[in-house]
């Protein structure tokens, strides 16, 4: 318990250095852009070629993403229900709120939880090849059917843009390499796992950085909207992750500790870039995004609580 814990404050304390700089302005103004293009462009997908190469694939890929992925589709059908056909919102809102709640930040917390709670990064990457491969396909083909396409953009745009992402191509050589055998040559290995290195303090420290400008209040006539999301992605999900992943399929100790956290991680940051992208919903996705994430922290420390 107390190793959970600690790992907890390792990453609050990133988050605090983060959090300093982006306050005393040392980095500029476009500090945070220049760390997280770095770590989306060359520290994240290092990071997951080098351990998921590493790394048995039916380790990877077993049925604890039952619990995880099937977590996130329930609750996210939940929140698209209620939203369309309880509250009468168009289709556009639903949508999104159902993205709010069953993609998480996988990237700038999951890894870094992944690494210094978990102690294995391999716990996320099923969960990002489903969010990237399943749901952001699922919800861009909802979108589009109801004429929310993106802004100078065609229909098509979206599936491009996900194999074009650095990190799915990262994640994708890792799985050939593991499902091979494929070793590269020392002398290419070793500067790909250096610069995967920088992956989890970088996602931390523009995670920090991103906070300094605090908080207002949610947009009037969003603030329901915004709680039942709130539950939804704090609450209902990580307990129904606990449920499938327990009692249904067995899973016990740091498997199952795995499972719940990653469920319990807040909306991910993409959803609001989406939400840009679309035009529709932004200001409902930013508060989702930032009151999430707020929430998880001690969210995730409860789950440690019960579960560590």
């Amino acid at each position: 318990m107390l190793a959970v814990f600690e790992g907890f404050a390792v990453i609050a304390g990133v988050i605090l250095v983060g959090f300093v700089l982006g306050r005393s302005e040392v980095l500029g103004p476009h500090g945070q852009q220049v760390i997280a293009k770095l770590v989306f462009y060359a520290g994240t997908p290092a990071l997951l070629y080098v351990t998921v190469a590493d790394t048995d694939l039916g380790l990877i890929f077993n049925t604890a993403l039952l619990a995880t992925g099937g977590s996130a589709l329930i609750v996210g059908v939940l929140l698209f229900v209620l939203t369309k056909y309880i509250r009468r919102r168009d289709t556009g809102e639903a949508m999104f709120s159902a993205w709010a709640v069953s993609y998480v930040n996988i990237g700038n917390l999951g890894i870094p939880i992944a690494a210094y709670v978990l102690h294995d990064i391999g716990y996320v990457a099923p969960v990002l090849l489903f969010q990237l491969l399943i749901l952001a396909p699922i919800g861009m083909a909802v979108l589009d059917a109801a004429g929310k396409t993106k802004v100078d953009q065609h229909w098509y745009s979206g599936l491009f843009q996900i194999i074009r992402n650095p990190i799915v191509v990262g994640a994708a050589a890792g799985v050939a390499a593991s499902a091979t055998g494929f070793e590269l040559p020392r002398f290419i290995f070793e500067p790909i796992d250096m610069i995967g290195a920088t992956a989890v303090p970088g996602a931390l420290l523009a995670f920090g950085i991103s906070l300094k400008d605090g908080w207002a209040l949610p947009v009037p006539g969003t603030r329901k909207q915004l709680t039942f999301i709130t539950v939804a992605k704090l609450v209902i999900q990580p307990l129904l992750a606990w449920v499938i992943g327990g009692p249904l399929l067995g899973y016990s100790g740091i498997a199952l500790f795995a499972i719940v956290v990653t469920s319990a991680l807040p909306t991910a940051q993409n959803v609001y870039i989406y939400s840009m992208q679309y035009r529709q919903s932004e200001a409902l996705m930013r508060d989702a995004v930032f009151i999430t994430t707020v929430l998880a922290v001690p969210t995730l420390v409860v789950i440690a609580a019960l579960l560590g």
